[in-house]
C-alpha cells in the first residue's frame, strides 16, 4: 500500500511540476503578448523622433537632407508623436477585445474612423501643424503665375494674410475630415468638398493693392507723368482686377487628390485584415482554454495529493514544497540566465543605437512575469518545506 501511496505521490508531483513550468510560459505569455497594456507601454517607449534623426544623420554622401529640413522633419514628428501613440493605444483595445473573445465581432473601418479619421484626431493634428506654411506653398504656385515680372516681393503679403487666417484654414480642414473619412472607407462613392479660400483672399487683395500701385506706377514711362491721377488710377483698377482675378477663391477637394481606386484597395486591405484576425482569434481561443485547464488540472493535482496525504498538513506541505521548491528555483535562475545572455548577445549586435536601450528593455518586461511567477513559486516552496518541518500536529486528547 505503501508503494503503491508514493508511486502516486511521485506521478502526481512529477505532473504538478511539470504543469507548473508549463503554466509559467503561459502566463508568460498572457501578461505581455495577449495584454494591450503591454503592447501600448512598450510602443510608447519607442521615440520615433529620435529613431527618424539618427537615419537621416547617416545619409550616404550626396544624399543628405538640408539641415533646416532635417529639423523641422524631426521637430514636427515630435509634435505628432504623442498624439499617434494615444490613437495606436485607442486602436490596439477594440482590436484585442476581439481577440479576447470580450466583443463577438470587428469592425477595422469603423475602428479606423474612431481613431485616426476621427474629427478630434484632425483637430488635435490641425493645432500642431503649421497650416500657414502648407497653405502658403499650395496658394503660392498658383499666386506666383500672377505675379508680375521683378514683383516676386509680393508672395510675402501672401504669408501675412494666410497667417492671420490660420484658424479659419484650420476649421475649413477640420470640416473636410468627415467627408474624407467616408469616401477613403468607401461610405460614399465620391468625394466633393469645396474649402472656401474668400477669406484668404480678400485679406491678400486689400494687402496688395498699395505695394502693387506703388510698382506700378514706378514702371509707367517718363511720358505718362503728364496724364492726370485719375486716368492713372482708372489704369491700374483695370490691371489690378486682371492680376486679381486669377486667384481661386474656392479650393475642391475631390478624388483625384488620392491615387486611383484608393476606397477599393482600403477596403480590400481591411477585410484581409480582420480575415486574420479572426484566425488568430480562434489560435488565441485555444490559447486561452488551455490556460484555463492548466489551472484547473493543477488544482485537481493539489487536491489529490492532499487527499492521498490523508490530509496530514506536515506530509502535505512538504510534498509541494518539494515540488513547488525546485520548480521556482529552475524557471528562475532560467530567467536570470536568459537576461544576461540575451543582453550580451544584444550587445554583440550591430544594431541602431536607437534600438540597443529599446530592445533589452523589451526583453526585461517580456520576462518579468515569469521571473515574478518564478520567484512566488520558489518563495511557497521554502515557505511550505519550511511549515513541514515547524508545524506539529496537536496531541489527540484522552
Amino acid at each position: 500500500m505503501k508503494v503503491l501511496k508514493g508511486f502516486a505521490l511521485t506521478i502526481l508531483s512529477l505532473l504538478l511540476g511539470l504543469s507548473l513550468s508549463i503554466f509559467g510560459l503561459l502566463f508568460m505569455l498572457n501578461s505581455t503578448i495577449l495584454n494591450p497594456n503591454f503592447i501600448t507601454r512598450e510602443l510608447d517607449r519607442i521615440d520615433v523622433a529620435a529613431i527618424v534623426e539618427e537615419t537621416l544623420s547617416e545619409q550616404a554622401p550626396g544624399e543628405e537632407f538640408p539641415e533646416e529640413f532635417r529639423t523641422a522633419l524631426v521637430n514636427t514628428i515630435a509634435k505628432f508623436e504623442p498624439i499617434v501613440k494615444e490613437q495606436i493605444g485607442a486602436a490596439i483595445d477594440p482590436v484585442y477585445d476581439y481577440l479576447l473573445g470580450r466583443s463577438e465581432s470587428i469592425d477595422l473601418a469603423l475602428t479606423l474612423k474612431n481613431t485616426f479619421l476621427s474629427p478630434d484626431f484632425i483637430a488635435s493634428l490641425m493645432e500642431e501643424l503649421d497650416i500657414s506654411a502648407l497653405a502658403g506653398e499650395l496658394l503660392g504656385e498658383q499666386f506666383a503665375e500672377q505675379i508680375p515680372e521683378g514683383m516676386e516681393f509680393l508672395t510675402e503679403y501672401l504669408d501675412e494674410a494666410i497667417a492671420e487666417l490660420e484658424p479659419a484654414i484650420k476649421a475649413e480642414l477640420i470640416a473636410a475630415a468627415g467627408p474624407i473619412s467616408d469616401y477613403l472607407l468607401g461610405e460614399s462613392q465620391s468625394l466633393d468638398v469645396v474649402i472656401s479660400l474668400e477669406p484668404v483672399i480678400e485679406s491678400l487683395i486689400e494687402s496688395l493693392r498699395e505695394p502693387l500701385k506703388e510698382a506700378f506706377i514706378e514702371s509707367l514711362p517718363p511720358e505718362a507723368d503728364q496724364l492726370p491721377q485719375s486716368v492713372i488710377d482708372q489704369y491700374f483698377e483695370q490691371e489690378f482686377a486682371k492680376f486679381t482675378e486669377g486667384i481661386p477663391e474656392t479650393f475642391a477637394l475631390d478624388e483625384a487628390i488620392f491615387p486611383p481606386g484608393m476606397p477599393a484597395r482600403i477596403a480590400e486591405a481591411l477585410a484581409e485584415a480582420e480575415e486574420s484576425l479572426e484566425q488568430v482569434r480562434q489560435y488565441v481561443s485555444y490559447f486561452q482554454l488551455t490556460y484555463k485547464l492548466l489551472i484547473v488540472f493543477m488544482v485537481l493535482l493539489i487536491v489529490g495529493i492532499v487527499f492521498i496525504n490523508r490530509l496530514q498538513i506536515r506530509s502535505i506541505t512538504r510534498q509541494l514544497g518539494s515540488t513547488f521548491l525546485p520548480i521556482g528555483a529552475l524557471s528562475f535562475a532560467g530567467v536570470l540566465v536568459a537576461k544576461y545572455f540575451g543582453g550580451v548577445q544584444l550587445a554583440k549586435t550591430d544594431i541602431p543605437s536607437f534600438l540597443q536601450g529599446w530592445l533589452p528593455q523589451v526583453a526585461n518586461d517580456f520576462l518579468a512575469p515569469l521571473q515574478w511567477f518564478s520567484l512566488g513559486i520558489l518563495i511557497a516552496g521554502v515557505a511550505l518545506i519550511v511549515t513541514s518541518f515547524v508545524y506539529k500536529p496537536r496531541e489527540p486528547s484522552l
